[in-house]
Parts: C-alpha cells; structure tokens; sequence
C-alpha cells in the first residue's frame, strides 16, 4: 500500500464529467469560474494556468495553484474530454437520432433495466418513466392534431384522405418533439438513453478507443510519480468512464497501483448503476470488480437525496452481485449543506442544477467540496476517514491544521453502511 503523506503539496486529477454537449473549452471556463466560489468560501487563493490540449489523450490540461498562509498545492489537472462523442450524437439528423432514441428507452424497459431502476432507487425510476412519459405525452399530441385537422376538414365539407394521417400525424410528432419538446430536454433524453444503451451492448467503437485513450493516460500519470496523490474523479455518467478506464489502465499493468503515488477514485452523482443494471453491461461490471479487487486503490461514492440523476446511497457491490472484496465507501452528500440558504431556494426545483452542484463551487464549508478535494492540502485517504476533519482542520483564515483535530467527532455518525443511514432532506 502506497504510504499516505501527511500533506499535499502536489496532486494529479484526472476528471471525467457527464454527458453534456459542453465541450471541453468551456468547460474549462465553467471551473475557472467556480474557483472564485471556492476561493471566498475557504479562504483561499487559487489560479488556474492555460489550458494545454493532449490530443494523443484525449484531454485538456492545466495547472491550478492554491494556497493559504501556510500550505500551497499545485493541481495538475486533466479533463478526460468524450464531448466530441456527444456533439455527434446532436448531430445526427432527427430521422436517425430520435427513433434510435426511443428504440433505446424500448431496450431498458424490455430487458428489464428500468424494473431494476425501481428496485434499487426508485426515485431514478422516475426519472427514467420521465423521458418515456415525454415521448408519451407528444404522441398523445400529434395523434390529437391529426385528430382536430381532420375535423377541420370535415367541418368544411371535405375529408382527409387515409393515405395523409400517418405522415402528418409523423410531422406532428416531430414538430412536437422538437418544440416544445426541447424545452423539456426531449433530444437530450432521447440521446442520452441512446448513448447508454449503446455503450452498455458495446456498440460504440468510438467510446472504446477513447478508453483506452483515458487508460493510457492514467497509467502514464501514475507512473510518473511526480504527484503525492493520484485522483481520478467521475461525475454521473463519467463514473462509468473513470471505472472503465482505470480498470483498463490495471489491466494494461497490473502494477500500476503498487508503484504509483495513492490513488482514490472518487465517484459523486453517480450513474454507475444505470449502465451497470443492464444486463448487457458485462464490461463494466468487471472493470468495478477489477478497481475494486486493486487493494491499493481507494474508492469514495457520494451521492444526494435530492439527486433525483444518482442512485442514492446505493452499493454497486450488492447490488449488481459482483466478485469483490469491498465496496466503495459510500458517503451522503447534502446540498442543502453546500449552498447558501437563498441559493438552495433558487435552485431546488431545477434538477441538473443540483446534480452539477456536486463538481462546482460550494457557498457554505462542507465536508463534501469538489475543489477541496481537488486543490486542498489533505490527503483523500484522511478526508475518506473522518469527514469532520475535512471541515476542522481548516482554520477562519484558511490555515491548515492537521494535528489540531485529532479525535474523531460526534458527526461520524454520518458515516453508515449502506441502507442504515436515517432520513435526509438535503
């Protein structure tokens, strides 16, 4: 086991994001921004290099400098981009993108994924019953325009003929789908689901070459052994890519992590389970079996309850029955917590709002913050252990104190197995 160092001077992030059409540029500026965020809510100054573009990686890479009065941590940071992947999704005309789309929410309904969706998370049962409810709905619609045209019609004497309903009922569906289906992030669901299913039967050859890509760069990182720590973060979907490619990353040296500085994976809004549950998604089961069964490799999950995008507090172990010895840590995040109280107002009917809070600028300190984690000058290991220290060890005026809060706290109650912790609000 890699020796954990007391403090932080240098850290490797290698970050997957979800699946936005946002490409890798922007979301550069999107972290720049919420730096300012972090910076005034720790105390802290933090500035953020030029990004640098790795092509043969696949990634856009820059360095992040943070410090207080007594600590500094340079963050190289990498974004693992697989946006290109999802702007030709959007490119696709709607004759192609939307009936594969909901061929894709056919397929989780028939082999029995969505079933599953309710089972373990009910409330991502929901969320999936939304985008076959859409489709639904605009159906309903389109079939009621053909409806109300062919009344017109006869209200003036004439007929539709027969052979007119279905294209104009296909029109109407379209027209409808589109707007104001799009309001509604109708082509969003539809090429998500599409992504999902396409990537769980392994039929996006695209998606397995930037794997390995990602893989590649995992290991060359870790080898280089110029970080004290080694964090590999996946955000919603990009949970799945970061186990995907660290698992890659062993499997090419199954050494890797023996030899390299400390590595975490930590997974926040998860969608590990929504590929995970389908039962063509063999190969990502046995990459979760892979990280898992790599000792040296820490792994911390959190998920919200108001995170209708994760599945709460649920342990992909159990619940996909793998071969491991372990489970990730698992650890419930609040979002409540991590904004202010006008913020939370603001934002607690917008749902991928609070989902992406977990990778942007906390207002309020938290034993959960993405730029913590990132930037900050303790070790992850230590933060996985007690999560009160990861508030107070960090003085008013952003001083790091490490020795100052040595026993454990009352709030480690928070830290339950899965299926044991109380009801939460936030």
């Amino acid at each position: 086991m890699p020796e954990v160092p007391q403090i932080i001077g240098r850290r490797a992030v290698l970050y997957f994001g979800g699946y936005e059409k946002a490409d890798a540029e922007r979301q550069y500026m999107r972290l720049v921004r919420e730096l300012k965020r972090f910076e005034g809510t720790w105390n802290v100054r933090s500035t953020a290099g030029a990004p640098q573009e790795d092509i043969a990686h696949g990634a856009l890479t820059w360095d992040i400098d943070t410090e207080a009065s007594n600590w500094r941590v340079r963050t190289r940071f990498h974004y693992c981009a697989w946006n290109d992947l999802i702007a030709e999704d959007f490119a696709r005309p709607d004759w192609k993108a939307i009936p594969a789309g909901i061929a894709a929410l056919f397929d989780f309904v028939l082999t029995g994924t969505a079933f599953r969706y309710f089972a373990v998370a009910w409330r991502y049962g929901l969320f999936f019953s939304y985008a076959i409810v859409l489709v639904a709905a605009v159906a309903l619609a389109a079939m009621l325009a053909v409806a109300l045209a062919d009344g017109a019609l006869s209200a003036l004497g004439a007929a539709m003929p027969w052979y007119a309903e279905l294209p104009l009922g296909v029109a109407a569906f379209w027209a409808l789908l589109r707007w104001p289906g799009d309001l509604f992030h109708a082509r969003y669901m539809l090429n998500d689901w599409n992504f999902a299913s396409a990537i769980a039967w392994g039929r996006r050859t695209d998606y397995r070459r930037r794997l390995d890509m990602f893989s590649r760069l995992i290991g060359e990182v870790a080898r280089r052994g110029d970080a004290d720590e080694v964090l590999i973060v996946g955000h919603s979907l990009g949970a799945v890519l970061a186990a995907e490619s660290l698992a890659g990353a062993i499997r090419d040296d199954p050494g890797l992590a023996a030899a390299s500085p400390p590595v975490t994976v930590m997974t926040v809004g998860s969608s590990l389970l929504k590929v995970g549950l389908h039962p063509g998604a063999t190969g990502l089961r046995r990459s979760i079996e892979t990280v898992l069964n790599t000792p040296q490799v820490a792994w911390i999950d959190y998920t919200a309850l108001v995170d209708v995008l994760n599945f709460y507090h649920c342990d992909p172990v159990r619940v996909l029955r793998l071969d491991a010895p372990r489970s990730p840590v698992i650890r419930t995040a609040k979002i409540r917590a991590m904004l202010s109280p006008r913020s939370y107002r603001r934002f607690r009917y917008n749902l991928l709002r609070l989902h992406r809070q977990f990778v942007m600028g906390n207002e309020v300190r938290y034993h959960y913050d993405f730029f913590m984690s990132c930037c900050g000058p303790m070790p992850m290991r230590r933060r996985i252990e007690n999560l009160t220290l990861s508030v107070d060890n960090f003085a008013e005026d952003g001083t790091y104190l490490p020795s100052a809060q040595a026993a454990d706290s009352a709030s480690d109650a928070e830290r339950t197995a899965p299926g044991r912790e109380g009801k939460q609000t936030g």
